[in-house]
């Protein structure tokens, strides 16, 4: 094994070690199961999660669905350019 790809394991497996041990350490894990509104149809005020992000962030969730969905066409028309034996798109 080379220096360069020992270096490598060993910064890997000390960012998991600090990864792992900050996830264990001192977290005050709740005793018992807490219970989270998903969705609430009769709310006339948002208590889900789901009622708090799409009343409060309709358009900012449309614009990043507009953008993944570009994003998807985009990638899917450049990977058929790449095809071999094919001219143009």
């Amino acid at each position: 094994m080379k220096a360069r790809e020992l270096l490598g394991v060993l910064a890997a497996t000390a960012l998991f070690l600090v990864m792992g041990l900050s996830f264990v350490g001192n977290v005050p894990w709740p005793d018992e199961p807490t219970s989270i509104p998903v969705y609430d149809p009769n709310a006339t005020s948002p208590n889900g999660i789901a009622n708090e992000i799409f009343s409060t962030f309709a358009i900012t969730i449309i614009l990043i669905a507009i953008l993944l969905g570009a994003a998807m066409i985009g990638g899917v028309y450049l990977a058929k350019m790449d095809e071999p034996g094919k001219v143009g798109p």
